[in-house]
């Protein structure tokens, strides 16, 4: 049974408030005259405060609505949020009634909820992490936590990404009048899958943004070796001739193939070991989603012909002063990414 929240306050009557006034007049400390009325010293104070300030006694008339609920409310209230038991302002004000008899609508709810300092947040996709992956990433971040800028500087960082046509889940917020039928202005077409799509292989180093290269059918240890060695190779030697270098990919199967390791290790290239599930640590993922925004400004290619050729396009875009200064930016981040993994002690990261 839900207990009654309605509390009784005694307040000071006006003639007490009056005396109170006569005997402060008459000379009379706030304590003496808090012992002769029973009152608390406090409260004689403020009552000839107010007198000072205003010559009234009556009460003021409170201004604005009432509040519905008291903090205990709030604080069961805002519980039953954070706890995932509703998941909407208007669940929450049908929780309140049946708990409490109260009316209150969802406006009502977002505003509480705001002043207790819940808010909205869409929700982030991030990889599934195991207690191993963890560990890994977290031995990783240890093992790279002293590593300066200058020498992140020394490693290029690779991926494989996929472009479709058409951006997936994408939302938009549209001011417009209300009607009953199907407003045209709110329609946003959409392709199964994305309609045309195509895997791309890249990598970054401090130098920039280095060439794309298409990656069609299979993709097994030949093809990946045919990658590396026509694209790869002719990047550590023009920008890392004299100078060492570490490549870093990720785990998956084909950059780990003992084919695919040999090459490395007969082409002299060193590599770093990458903690699965780590898309967080690997900085080429932002150069990804600054390409797929440029793509998704662009018309929806038709075939996967016409989208490598506006994907390769961007190159021209990306290859600049001031990506090449992003990408550097992005450099100067990773020590305090290696910091941030030791923090969450290998959980995931905001980057």
């Amino acid at each position: 049974m839900v207990k009654d929240n309605t509390r009784t306050y005694n307040r000071v009557s006006l003639a007490s408030r009056g005396r109170i006034v006569e005997l402060r007049a008459a000379g009379q400390s706030i304590r003496q005259i808090a012992l002769q009325l029973k009152l608390k010293p406090r409260t004689v104070h403020a009552v000839v405060v107010k007198w000072n300030l205003t010559h009234n006694l009556e009460d003021e008339p409170k201004s604005g609505r009432p509040q519905k609920f008291d903090a205990a409310m709030k604080r069961q209230l805002c519980r039953m949020m954070l706890r995932g038991e509703v998941t909407s302002a208007t669940e929450l004000a049908g929780e309140a009634h049946t708990l409490y008899d109260i009316d209150i609508g969802p406006r009502s709810v977002r505003n509480m909820l705001h002043e207790e300092g819940i808010e909205v947040r869409h929700t982030i996709k991030k990889p599934r992490l195991t207690r191993e992956h963890k560990r890994k990433r977290l031995d990783f971040a240890r093992a790279h936590s002293d590593w300066t800028v200058e020498a992140w500087k020394q490693v290029i960082f690779s991926d494989e990404t996929t472009f479709t046509a058409y951006p997936r889940n994408m939302r938009h917020l549209i001011w417009t009048r209300n009607t009953t039928r199907l407003n045209p202005q709110l329609l946003v077409p959409t392709v199964q899958g994305g309609g045309s799509k195509i895997m791309i292989w890249g990598c970054i180093s401090t130098h920039g943004f280095h060439d794309l290269k298409l990656l069609e059918g299979k993709i097994n240890a030949d093809c990946y070796i045919e990658v590396l060695e026509e694209h790869l190779l002719p990047i550590i030697r023009r920008y890392f001739e004299d100078r060492p270098c570490i490549f870093q990919h990720d785990g998956a199967s084909v950059h780990t193939a003992h084919a695919v390791r040999d090459f490395l290790e007969g082409a002299n290239v060193n590599t770093m070991e990458w903690p699965p599930n780590s898309p967080d640590l690997n900085i080429i993922e932002h150069l990804w989603y600054y390409m797929k925004v440029m793509l998704h400004r662009l018309p929806p290619a038709g075939n996967k012909d016409k989208l490598w050729d506006q994907v390769s396009g961007l190159m021209d875009t990306v290859w600049g002063e001031e990506m090449t200064e992003t990408i550097n930016n992005l450099y100067e981040s990773l020590p305090r990414r290696m910091a941030a993994v030791i923090r969450v002690r290998g959980g995931n990261t905001k980057y």
